[in-house]
């Protein structure tokens, strides 16, 4: 009863994700400089700083990782099982989460974690504009019956 679920990139989600970061990079940028002409040893200018390369390396993940999946390690495609979750990666790679599955799903987002076989914690990162409705809520319930067969169980 496996189900396949593969994901396609969030163009739009990525644009407005982008967006965001590149405001926050932005302001830190013009806030660090600011502060550095100032006064060099400010503890201002180091927290604009780290702030700007804050954004930078969260913006890269978010844009290129998740949302166009354009990294190794990024998502490509979920299998539900019966009483498990097999994560694909486009690398060739796969985790299985076995036990202690959970989610949690904002507006944009579902992020899911658990446990490997050999006790790795997993996590990973859904956005819902990579699916369709259907399929979205279809993972949705199948998350849940998976969860809820594990706690029913212990």
């Amino acid at each position: 009863m496996a189900e396949r679920f593969e994901f396609k990139p969030d163009r739009k989600g990525a644009a407005w994700s982008g967006l965001f970061h590149g405001a926050a990079l932005f302001m830190s940028a013009v806030l660090s400089l600011e502060y550095y002409l100032k006064d060099h040893s400010s503890f201002l200018f180091y927290l604009f700083f780290f702030s700007f390369w804050l954004a930078l390396f969260s913006g890269v993940t978010s844009v290129f990782n998740h949302c166009l999946l354009l990294f190794p390690k990024s998502l490509k495609a979920v299998k539900i099982g019966d009483r498990s979750i097999v994560l694909e990666y486009k690398n060739g790679d796969a985790d299985e989460i076995v036990r202690k599955l959970q989610f949690q799903g904002g507006r944009t987002i579902l992020g899911i974690w658990g446990e490997t076989i050999d006790k790795r914690r997993i996590q990973a990162t859904i956005r819902r504009n990579s699916l369709s409705k259907d399929e979205f809520n279809q993972i949705l319930k199948e998350f849940g019956r998976i969860r809820d067969m594990e706690k029913a169980k212990s």
